[in-house]
């Protein structure tokens, strides 16, 4: 029996997690693996902590498993192009220093990613206007951040990549300005008050904040930034990050598969695409809204990783089913732990949902404990058939537990009632004796 040949076209987190979960079935596989980078397994969301820590070594932000992975591939192509990929011939073209070479495949897994795109802002082409989605890309802002010249440093766009990059380059004595088109900061996962809280803290700390404020245009000298316009001022800056404009990077596929009104690979339950022996997974593929009931696009490492595992199991010939996202978010600024799940307020009514929401803020634990911090929670539920449709928690404690478990609530449908008398422990070093979860869901119409 001849043994399948996987091809992977990316190796991010989601293509390594595909590669990992084919060798550990113990089946045979010849797995090629091809990336344009150099190095593979870079961990993009440790750039913030990595900017934030000058001297430190980017090293230690690789995936802890590209070792092992690699030992396991037939091939491994990087600094490659991947130049066509004729699906009715399963022939992959690829180009790099060795030229041009073709290569065949039996079952096709496209983990190509997203890509920042320009926005088209006048002097968008001047030095010192950096994207921050790649290693070398986020080496090239650490040099620059160096440089003793580097004094004023504007952020675009104020989702949780911003509030991340913001923090570190404040820690390095560096003045920040956020600027925001939307309302308020962290639209697209928290509702106001949550932006706000975030909003105060970055004040608190002299980060300068610029909400309903778009940049229009870039000026410079010597072809390097020195300056951005809005339509309310111009300000002085030595330093642009982009950390907004991102897209599925769908261009090999574009022509043959179907896709989504933003580009991105649609894809079936079990992450196949149009084509039924190509995959497709992490940001360049869909997910199911558990919520919403409809595709959507989540830019999302644990998404991508689900989606991997989902992959590589129908591979395999062991079938299952994806259990579709909530869209999960979590960030912390300045020690203020947000998260998120579901829908908020806002996009309920984006959606036109009949929905109906819940605030509640209290201590944690018991007030005679000496180590308490308050928690701020915010319920949102379909106001006919009551299931929980998105939850929001702020807090100076770590409430990643709390959000395991509203984010399985809403996928499992359970309602607001059902919350009201469930099962929850007491005990004062966690809790108080009814569950501000519980306490926040009797408030409920």
């Amino acid at each position: 029996m001849c043994t399948e040949k996987i091809m992977i076209i990316g190796a991010n987190n989601a293509g390594l997690a595909v590669a990992q979960n084919l060798y550990q079935s113990g089946k045979n596989f010849e797995i090629t693996m091809i990336d344009k980078n150099k190095d593979i397994g870079y961990l993009g969301c440790g750039t913030p902590i990595f900017l934030s820590q000058p001297g430190r070594s980017y090293q230690a932000f690789f995936n802890k498993d590209v070792a092992e992975i690699k030992q396991h591939l037939t091939r491994l192509y990087t600094e490659t192009t991947v130049e066509k990929i004729d699906f009715k011939h399963k022939q992959v073209l690829i180009n790099n220093s060795q030229g041009q070479q073709q290569l065949t495949y039996d079952k096709l897994v496209l983990a190509t990613g997203a890509e920042q795109v320009s926005l088209g802002i006048a002097g968008h082409e001047l030095q010192g206007i950096y994207q921050i989605k790649n290693l070398q890309e986020g080496l090239e802002v650490e040099r620059h951040l160096a440089s003793d010249d580097v004094k004023d440093v504007a952020i675009i766009g104020g989702g949780y990549i911003g509030v991340e990059i913001a923090e570190a380059i404040r820690s390095r004595g560096k003045n920040v300005r956020i600027f925001e088109a939307k309302s308020h900061m962290m639209m697209s996962h928290y509702d106001e008050p949550f932006g706000e809280r975030v909003e105060a803290r970055l004040r608190d700390v002299g980060v300068q904040i610029h909400l309903d404020e778009e940049v229009i245009a870039y000026s410079g000298e010597n072809g390097a930034v020195k300056q951005l316009t809005t339509p309310y001022d111009t300000y002085e800056t030595d330093m642009v990050i982009l950390t907004m404009g991102f897209l599925p990077n769908t261009a090999l596929g574009r022509e043959h598969l179907d896709l989504y009104t933003n580009g991105a690979y649609i894809v079936n339950d079990k992450q196949q695409t149009s084509e039924p022996d190509v995959y497709a997974v992490g940001d360049c593929a869909t997910s199911y809204s558990n919520v919403l009931h409809e595709l959507v696009v989540n830019f999302s490492v644990s998404d991508a990783m689900r989606g991997a595992y989902v992959a590589a199991q129908n591979i395999i010939g062991e079938p299952i089913s994806s259990s579709g996202t909530q869209r999960t978010n979590a960030v912390t600024v300045y020690g203020l732990n947000l998260f998120s799940t579901g829908v908020t307020v806002n996009e309920a009514e984006l959606y036109g949902i009949d929905y109906q929401y819940v605030d509640y803020e209290d201590w944690q634990k018991p007030t005679f404990m000496p180590e308490n911090h308050r928690v701020r929670l915010r319920l949102v539920y379909h106001a006919q058939n009551r299931r929980l449709i998105g939850a929001q928690v702020c807090s100076e404690a770590d409430q990643a537990g709390v959000l395991y478990l509203l984010s399985l609530a809403i996928q499992k449908e359970v309602t607001i009632d059902e919350i009201k008398v469930s099962d929850f422990f007491f005990y004062p070093h966690f809790n108080q004796p009814t569950n501000f979860i519980i306490e926040a869901a009797r408030l409920a119409k």
